[in-house]
């Protein structure tokens, strides 16, 4: 494949005619007729090369290319305008397009301008080895996860602490970590500690370091975490498990940007951000008396809660093809798919482990699974051992739910790959294992309609 095409245009004609064009030059063409359908496209499929209509329906060129060159600075943005103006080719440029091309264009120019479009885009710094291939945060279609990525990206760049709020296993630390690699303490270290379980001078000590000779067995000088994190930021995993004794002293850290080591009389500063997360309920927690208020209120300032994955179950089907695919590679199995039904069966669980138990079922079903595509049966639930785990009951199925129709079921099944695949048939038809003109039949007969 030479590279990947965006075409966002309203028009179908010339969306159809790009296609026909390049495709059979290597080039994968994608398509989207307004600004939404562009926007999960362009985020989930990754193009090399964005074709943009002026006046794509659902939003102003002016705020398009600046949320897309914020959010993709390495993509090209080519413009399409049927009128162009000298002004508003100057404002494009100048607000990142890399060109503004007047309607109609031969197709074998349009093809020299990806082609040149594609070679600069090769050729840009490529993004932090950090970052480079790192798992998103914001697989999926739903409003939950679309609503979570637009609140995370307006605080990026502060410098207030975060809190993420959320079960075990949907995802706190990579949210964390993807926070941090993006924002502008990227440069410098992100220092990770799980305030679980910690003694109360065991969590003083690896917080704030201590002097030689601080008690009985420091016989070296050891630096802090906070020490380690000066200019980046510090994740503190399940902070509403931080000992009593140790809050107040985070608390003046927060508010002073001071702190001492153990042993030690003279105060330091620091800068950091902190970010912490926790599963519990810290209200609750404050008013038993197990953690301070205004430590709450010094780190709830930006609260983010990541949704459980029983939550947005339409995003099941994306994060199971990007965590297979990821597992494939990394166990010696490239190209395994999963079946309709196996989709199916994921979709239908509760998932009290959200992604963290996804993962592993995933992962055990690439190293027992002798099928080239894994079927229902390769997937082991577990749901005895998922019903042991505390504070995440298995959630069985609402009776809504149970009193669906079969054609329902369907429905909302075929619905949800569509989504996956960003409405596309045919990739749709393929996963779900029935010949594309089936897949037609199917939307006609449920009343559904593919985008593209």
């Amino acid at each position: 494949m030479t590279g990947r095409c965006l075409i966002a245009d309203a028009d179908p004609e010339l969306r159809s005619a790009v296609r026909r064009f390049i495709e059979p030059r290597g080039w994968e063409a994608l398509e989207a007729r307004n600004a939404h359908e562009a926007r999960e496209l362009l985020r989930r499929a990754r193009p090399d090369v964005v074709l943009l209509e002026e006046h794509l329906p659902g939003g102003p060129l002016s705020e398009l290319l600046s949320e897309w060159r914020a959010s993709h600075p390495s993509v090209p943005l080519l413009v399409l305008a049927a009128l162009p103006s000298i002004d508003n080719a100057v404002q494009a440029i100048k607000l990142g397009a890399e060109q503004f091309v007047p309607k109609p264009v031969e197709p074998p120019a349009l093809l020299r301008l990806l082609e040149h479009a594609l070679e600069s885009q090769r050729t840009r710094a490529s993004p932090p080895p950090d970052t480079a291939g790192a798992p998103d945060p914001f697989l999926g279609v739903s409003p939950l996860i679309r609503q979570l990525e637009v609140t995370v990206r307006r605080v990026l760049d502060s410098d207030r602490a975060l809190l993420l709020l959320g079960e075990t296993g949907t995802g706190k630390g990579m949210l964390a970590s993807w926070i941090h690699l993006r924002g502008p303490r990227a440069s410098a270290p992100l220092v990770q500690l799980n305030c679980a379980g910690l003694a109360p001078q065991l969590l003083e000590t690896e917080l704030f370091g201590h002097e030689r000779g601080a008690f009985t067995s420091a016989v070296h000088r050891k630096l802090g975490l906070l020490e380690v994190a000066h200019k980046g930021s510090l994740f503190l995993d399940e902070v509403g498990d931080m000992d009593p004794l140790v809050q107040p002293k985070l608390l003046k850290v927060l508010e002073e940007r001071r702190f001492r080591r153990l042993g030690e009389v003279e105060e330091r500063t620091v800068d950091i951000r902190l970010i912490a997360a926790t599963h519990q309920n810290l209200v609750e927690r404050v008013r038993a008396g197990r953690f301070r208020g205004d430590l709450y209120f010094r780190i709830s300032t930006l609260p983010l809660r990541l949704p459980a994955l029983r939550e947005r179950p339409e995003d099941i089907p994306v994060i199971a093809r990007d965590m297979l695919e990821r597992l494939s590679l990394e166990l010696g199995r490239p190209g395994l798919g999963l079946t309709g039904e196996a989709e199916a069966s994921l979709c239908g669980y509760a998932w009290p482990g959200n992604l963290r138990e996804l993962r592993n079922v995933l992962e055990r079903a690439v190293l027992l699974s002798p099928h080239p595509v894994l079927r229902t049966e390769d997937l082991d639930f577990n749901t005895a051992l998922a019903a042991m785990l505390p504070g995440t009951p298995t959630a069985p199925a609402p009776e809504s739910e149970l009193s669906l129709t079969l054609r329902e079921v369907e429905r909302r099944h075929i619905s949800r790959v569509l989504a996956a695949e960003g409405g596309h048939v045919g990739r749709a038809a393929q996963r779900l294992g029935i010949p594309r003109s089936s897949l037609y039949q199917k939307l006609k007969s449920l009343g559904l309609s593919a985008k593209v």
